[in-house]
Formats: C-alpha cells, sequence, structure tokens
C-alpha cells in the first residue's frame, strides 16, 4: 500500500517536504505514457522506502552490536 511506504520513509528520518520532492523527481523519471500515474508514485514510493531502508540499516549487524575494544582484535 501506498502509505505504508510512506510511513516506511517517513519512520526513517526524512521530512515530509524532501519525500515529496523526491517522489515527484522520481515519478517523472519513471513514468511511461502508457501506464497509470498512479502505479508509477506507488513504484516510486516503494523504491525509495527500499533506498531508504537500506541507508538506515547497518551493513554488518554484527559489527553494530560488538564492542568497539572488540571489533579491532
Amino acid at each position: 500500500m501506498r502509505s505504508d511506504s510512506i510511513f516506511k520513509n517517513l519512520e526513517a528520518g526524512q521530512n515530509r517536504f524532501e519525500l515529496c520532492h523526491q517522489a515527484f523527481k522520481a515519478v517523472r523519471m519513471l513514468h511511461n505514457p502508457g501506464n497509470r500515474i498512479q502505479d508509477t508514485t506507488n513504484d516510486a514510493l516503494h523504491r525509495l522506502a527500499d533506498v531508504v531502508h537500506e541507508e538506515t540499516t547497518p551493513a554488518d549487524p554484527t559489527a553494530a552490536s560488538t564492542p568497539e575494544h572488540l571489533a579491532n582484535l
């Protein structure tokens, strides 16, 4: 659902203005004249949510939970 993608983006720390601006740019780049604009908007929001989710999660989950003095060993 579109609202799930929006909330996923907002939870990651984006503000609403930035999200609208990025979604607008993504829809303009992704839209094909044969498709519905609603489907393109949903696709753009899902892609933005995936990118934001990847940026906020650590690449190595074990490194984030390991104390610094043990990580250097």
